[in-house]
């Protein structure tokens, strides 16, 4: 599995941790890691005016950690707002990528303030990214875009040559439409012509849940890089996978017991660098997805669904460790 260099940032492996607003905050990030074969981690996608404000919220979301290298800082905003200060802010913080959000589908993101509302817009949005790699001192800017706002609309790939031009060093492309938002199927087609149109790296995102969907992204589009989203929520071992598959190597089997143990291990980093209330409030909720890879848990779930303290998500956790062993 060769390296993937996007400017002068070597990554060493080509399989990426997308950004995703209340998903990939720092410690997902760290599991993710930790599990291995993770070659690039994006951040949250944060706010250009809450940067610009220095909103503490916000900020936080950008803090880097040790550990937590490299890390592509995803910023989003439209042609109107302080996006060359967000960028400059983050390379300040030690940011080893920039990326521009063009490809968020949610209303309050793209109907207003940026994501995929960028998409209807190339030559500006080409301006704004011209601004935005001015703004960053040298530090490598990318983009993440859709194929287009809508069937009709498909700029993606005149985009991305506009964005070229302008100095982008590489481009994510999720292959569905801005009207798409998540359903339907990620259009390999609709990746492999913005491969075509642009000479600069290009990474696939959309769909990719297993070693086998990620080499049918490769190979279908010629892509250098993958991008995986929300699968990664209930496998956050598929980088690992994936990374081993492309190297010739056969994946880790992973049993129960070792699911719950990462189960365990993502819940104290929560602890560690966010407290008990959002240990709370994302393993809870997050269990459920976790169990899909589980198999038979049901009572698990409840139990940790239902629990009020870390402590009690900590007991069902590790009491169904000891089920295990006993049998």
């Amino acid at each position: 599995m060769a390296q993937m260099q996007i400017g002068s940032v070597k990554l060493e492996s080509p399989v990426f941790l997308a950004p995703m607003a209340g998903i990939a905050d720092l410690p997902f990030r760290l599991l993710c890691r930790e599990l291995g074969g993770v070659g690039l981690a994006g951040s949250e996608l944060l706010n250009s005016r809450a940067i610009a404000r220095r909103i503490p919220a916000v900020c936080e979301k950008a803090k880097l950690h040790p550990d937590d290298r490299p890390l592509s800082v995803q910023v989003y905003g439209n042609v109107e707002d302080p996006l060359p200060q967000a960028g400059a802010w983050a390379v300040e913080q030690g940011a080893t990528l920039i990326d521009i959000n063009m490809g968020c589908p949610i209303d309050k993101v793209c109907k207003k303030n940026g994501g995929s509302l960028l998409l209807k817009t190339p030559g500006r949005t080409a301006n704004l990214a011209k601004q935005i790699i001015d703004a960053c001192d040298g530090v490598p800017v990318t983009a993440k875009v859709r194929l287009g706002w809508g069937e009709n609309e498909l700029t993606a790939p005149d985009l991305a040559k506009r964005l070229e031009d302008s100095g982008i060093q590489a481009i994510t492309v999720h292959g569905r439409t801005t009207s798409q938002k998540f359903s339907g199927r990620s259009c390999l087609d609709g990746i492999a012509k913005v491969v075509e149109a642009v000479s600069i790296p290009v990474i696939g995102n959309g769909d990719i849940n297993s070693p086998e969907s990620a080499q049918r992204m490769f190979e279908y589009t010629n892509c250098d890089g993958v991008m995986v989203g929300r699968h990664s929520m209930k496998e956050p071992w598929i980088f690992d996978d994936i990374s081993k598959s492309l190297r010739g190597e056969t994946p880790i089997f992973r049993d129960r017991n070792m699911k719950i143990k990462i189960i365990l291990r993502h819940l104290e980093l929560i602890l560690e660098h966010r407290g008990e209330r959002s240990a709370l409030h994302c393993i809870t909720n997050r269990i459920a997805l976790y169990g899909r890879t589980l198999g038979h848990i049901k009572p698990l779930k409840e139990r940790v669904r239902l629990a009020k303290s870390a402590d009690e998500i900590r007991e069902a956790l590790e009491a169904w460790l000891t089920l295990e062993l006993v049998h």
